[in-house]
């Protein structure tokens, strides 16, 4: 029997026909591709596509991923790979239908999910502005591919916006403390903002529009919403454009309060005028120390103030000098009771002082005024730029003479003040007389007691004396016995760079000594007509302080002179520095420049010096200050930027001349 059976098996085996039953996954695969052929036929389970190899079906999405077979032929759907595609394609649009529908309660879609989707174009920085899309489409309006596909071209085509703020303003309507409305002006990425008057930043509301309806505004991860979310502008901030697309652009909003300066409100007794250089009248300052400064803000402080200056005091923008009844610090400073207020009338760069004291700083002169840019409000009344500034005096933060030393001032005839003590010295008095004569006019003490004029004149006449003497250069028994070298060299390369002709020992030169020591020179100050803005010597060339009595001396000298000039050649290294600071200090002054001028020189020509000091050019006229500036002024921002750019220029050829003229002496 079984010889005759094995022959009948075998026939069976060569006939094809097996007795063995389908393993599972052909039979469920064999079941899913009879449903996709013939849709009447018996619907596929969980377990038939798990049987089939296939992952991602549940009990949730089977309905949904059995029409989607059942749309299809039975080729399509004949092998694990083919049915898994159709799978992971049903889930992922499940997933984006879900988000949909109800984006807080389910996850967001990814990159992965819209590719599994079918959906084509997107990249991965869209992801999220795609999302917010769909979030806020319903569900029926991308539950098929073609669906989705034209909100991804959407998007796709917005991408391809670049991200930009393209206006910003503060409104009244949004803004209570705001008089008028606030438009920006863009400078590349810096947009800036000028509120006319000085309050509070601290909340503001801007207006803002965007290159695409759907870019994000933020600033840092904070989402910002034009006419909505309020911003402390105290600082610079920096606001981020994101596009639908993923790209950014940044940009800093810069709010300027007024003018960006800090501003000083002086009010006298009863609005009294100031009149005089000699008697104080009483009355209050306060100061707003600016958005950047506001530990610099105090209020009404009580003071005494009266004008000051000689020339400029003729002038119809008047300087001022304060004595608070109190000492306190202003603007950053050391405290002091006493402050001036330098109105820089003829400079119309408004920087000549402040770049002058800062070449006191780089050739590192013992002590050089403290000074900042401030706007000046008087008894109401705009009065312009101005800068506030320590006064010249001898204190432990000011003129270091140190207890029982003295400060003297060199001052022309036409500058003695009745009440001035001063002396003179043969050599001043012999280069002097042709203009009336240059005097020491005591600063401190002030006055000097008769002992005290003595022992300080006698002090002046022994070094005068030496230096004019056959052994004056000696190096111990010399004029370096009796004179701080380095402090006159300081001063000297200074005053001969800035081409400042009151050095020229006429005015304002000031030489101090602490009790028993050396006569010292300094403090720097008064260069308002220096840079050039003498008429009479405005070209960069040409010496102008070295054959002053005393520095022509010394420069017979050649021990003086090789000691000036290796402090030249440091000063020289330091032009970049120093013009870097100009161009620092003028840009500050961007919005005081133009309130100013409009204030003081509403006219052309502008103002021209002429000898005497209190008379001026032909053509000019003067025009009374008013509350506010006139709108038809007729100084530009280009005039002062044209102001600003001589004076580099002829600084910048003063520094070459100069550097050649001192290196071959």
């Amino acid at each position: 029997m079984r010889r005759r059976l094995l022959p009948l098996l075998l026939f069976v085996a060569s006939c094809g026909v097996s007795t063995e039953p389908l393993p599972p996954d052909e039979r469920a695969l064999a079941k899913i591709t009879a449903f996709a052929n013939t849709p009447t036929a018996a619907a596929p389970t969980t377990t038939d596509y798990t049987d089939a190899g296939v992952t991602g079906v549940t009990a949730g999405n089977l309905a949904a991923v059995n029409a989607a077979v059942s749309a299809l032929a039975g080729p399509d759907v004949d092998t694990a790979a083919e049915l898994q595609a159709i799978v992971n394609r049903v889930v992922a649009q499940l997933v984006i239908i879900a988000y949909a529908t109800d984006d807080a309660a389910n996850s967001a879609p990814t990159l992965e999910t819209y590719l599994a989707a079918g959906a084509t174009g997107i990249t991965a920085p869209m992801v999220a502005g795609l999302n917010r899309v769909i979030a806020g489409r319903a569900g029926p309006e991308v539950d098929t591919l073609g669906e989705l596909q034209a909100v991804v071209d959407g998007v796709v085509a917005e991408a391809a916006i670049a991200p930009a703020l393209t206006a910003f303003s503060l409104t009244k309507a949004l803004n209570a403390t705001l008089d008028s409305a606030v438009t920006a002006t863009f400078v590349g990425d810096t947009i800036r903002l000028v509120i006319p008057k000085v309050m509070d930043v601290a909340a503001l509301i801007p207006t803002f529009t965007v290159s695409a309806p759907r870019a994000t505004v933020t600033i840092a991860t904070a989402p910002q919403t034009s006419g909505v979310s309020a911003t402390s502008f105290a600082n610079d901030v920096r606001y981020t454009v994101t596009s639908i697309g993923g790209t950014t652009r940044e940009y800093v909003v810069r709010v300027l309060v007024w003018t960006g300066l800090p501003v000083v409100t002086l009010n006298t007794d009863g609005a009294a005028p100031i009149v005089s250089r000699d008697l104080y009248i009483p009355g209050s300052v306060s100061v707003y120390g600016g958005k950047d400064r506001p530990e610099w803000s105090f209020t009404t402080v009580t003071t005494q103030v009266k004008g000051r200056g000689n020339s400029t005091w003729h002038n119809p923008k008047k300087p001022y000098r304060l004595k608070l009844a109190s000492s306190r610090s202003m603007l950053g400073a050391p405290a002091d009771r006493d402050w001036t207020l330098l109105a820089n009338y003829w400079d119309v760069s408004l920087a000549r002082n402040a770049m002058a004291f800062e070449m006191s700083r780089a050739v590192g002169m013992a002590y050089t005024p403290r000074c900042q840019p401030v706007e000046l409000i008087l008894n109401g009344v705009h009065q312009g730029a101005y800068q506030l500034c320590e006064h010249m005096e001898t204190a432990t933060d000011r003129v270091p003479a140190g207890s029982g030393g003295w400060l003297l001032e060199m001052n022309d005839d036409g500058r003695l003040d009745p009440g001035d003590v001063y002396f003179q010295t043969p050599r001043i008095a012999t280069f002097s007389q042709e203009w009336g004569g240059t005097f020491f006019v005591y600063k401190t003490p002030d006055p000097p007691s008769a002992t005290q004029d003595s022992t300080i004149q006698a002090q002046v006449n022994r070094f005068e004396t030496n230096l004019y003497s056959a052994g004056f250069a000696h190096p111990d028994t010399g004029y370096a016995a009796h004179l701080n070298v380095e402090s006159l060299i300081d001063w000297y390369l200074v005053q001969e760079l800035t081409k400042n002709n009151d050095a020229m020992f006429i005015n304002s030169v000031y030489l101090y000594s602490p009790a028993g020591g050396k006569i010292t020179f300094g403090p720097l100050w008064d260069f308002d007509l220096a840079f050039g803005g003498y008429p009479y010597i405005p070209e960069p060339q040409g010496w102008r302080i070295r054959y002053s009595p005393w520095i022509s001396r010394l420069l017979d000298d050649r021990a003086f002179i090789d000691k000036l000039k290796l402090q030249w050649q440091a000063l020289y290294a330091q032009r970049g520095t120093i013009d870097a600071a100009l161009v620092s200090y003028t840009g500050r002054l961007r919005e005081s420049q133009r309130i100013n001028h409009a204030l003081w020189y509403p006219y052309l020509p502008k103002p021209t010096l002429m000898a005497p000091f209190s008379k001026y050019g032909p053509t000019a006229t003067f025009a009374a200050p008013s509350p506010a500036a006139p709108g038809g002024s007729l100084f530009t921002d280009a005039m002062y930027d044209a102001e600003v750019l001589a004076l580099r220029n002829w600084l910048t050829a003063r520094f070459a001349w100069l550097n050649t003229a001192i290196m071959d002496l």
